[in-house]
């Protein structure tokens, strides 16, 4: 291979490299955008309260997807909060209005 040849593979090779590096930066910024927050747990035991209807504590843990021992904790954080969380008749656990 002649010195002119390794000169043109390497002027090649060197765009190629700035196309990528390039292609990184853009692929930084795109995944910079993308990063959105999960609620904790107390807050999605609390959303599911504030749909209004009455839910039992495994039920409740189920759509969490925690054990029904967190999901007690969590009710306990929301009644420290402030919020009046009443159990009814048959057990379940409906937010008060």
């Amino acid at each position: 291979m002649t010195k002119n040849e390794l000169e043109a593979r390497i002027i090649v090779l060197e765009t190629l490299v700035a196309d990528m590096l390039e292609t990184i930066d853009c692929l930084d910024v795109a995944t910079e955008v993308i990063v959105v927050e999960k609620p904790g747990r107390k807050e999605e035991v609390l959303a599911i309260l504030k749909e209004g209807a009455h839910i039992s504590v495994p039920m409740l843990a189920k759509r969490v997807g925690i054990s029904e021992r967190n999901i007690s904790s969590q009710m306990s954080y929301l009644r420290k909060d402030g919020y009046a969380i009443a159990t009814d008749s048959k057990g379940w656990k409906f937010l008060e209005s």
